[in-house]
């Protein structure tokens, strides 16, 4: 009941961001602060290429969405964390996420664990936050070099599509090549894992 309540007040109050990213609460707080989650031998036996997927996830969509393409494509897998943990509650989370991107803050991270300049392909997942990329998407591309990698993005949003954060990431990565993305929305999730296999069939992987 108490999820419900706080998602029916994420609604009333906070629109834009419903309308941007996932409002489903955090699944726990073992899995915000771990940054490690899977590693499998990290070459993809298909395309014999090094392959990572990299994600940040606050309420778990995009942690399902990371782990439908870890599962299909293998190579290795890890979550971004952030030093300074986001609020659990939905509405606290707008807000701050607000004043991230209006103050184009760069919050840090937690060591991956992995040097993703050390794979091929690097799958790149993220929610959708205020119509564009959470700010720690901002500070984890920042602190890479790409140059002559493939970056593949994938998002969760709550209706506001990839929000125009593909385009955003190749103009961060300008030496990488940025293939087609997939958006899905959050609360469609759960049943989305041929969705992605299909996608990455299309990408052939």
């Amino acid at each position: 009941m108490k999820k419900i309540i706080s998602i029916i007040l994420a609604f009333a109050l906070v629109f834009a961001f419903t309308a941007c990213g996932s409002k489903t609460q955090p699944t726990s707080q073992a899995n915000t602060e771990n940054a490690t989650t899977q590693t499998q031998a990290n070459q993809n036996t298909t395309t014999g290429k090094k392959i990572l997927t990299v994600y940040f996830s606050w309420s778990g969509n995009t942690d399902a969405f990371a782990n439908y393409i870890h599962d299909t494509v293998g190579g290795d897998i890890v979550r971004i964390t952030p030093v300074k943990a986001y609020p659990e509650n939905y509405d606290d989370v707008a807000d701050y996420a607000k004043e991230e991107r209006d103050k184009k803050a760069r919050p840090e991270f937690k060591d991956l664990g992995v040097n993703p300049e050390d794979y091929d392909v690097i799958f790149v997942g993220y929610p959708i936050w205020w119509y564009t990329l959470p700010m720690i998407m901002f500070t984890f591309f920042e602190s890479y070099d790409f140059s002559g990698k493939t970056i593949v993005p994938f998002n969760t949003h709550e209706g506001s599509g990839d929000g125009g954060t593909y385009d955003t990431i190749k103009q961060l990565e300008p030496n990488a090549t940025v293939l087609d993305g997939l958006a899905i929305r959050g609360g469609s999730i759960g049943g989305a894992e041929s969705e992605v296999k299909d996608w990455l069939a299309g990408l052939k992987y």
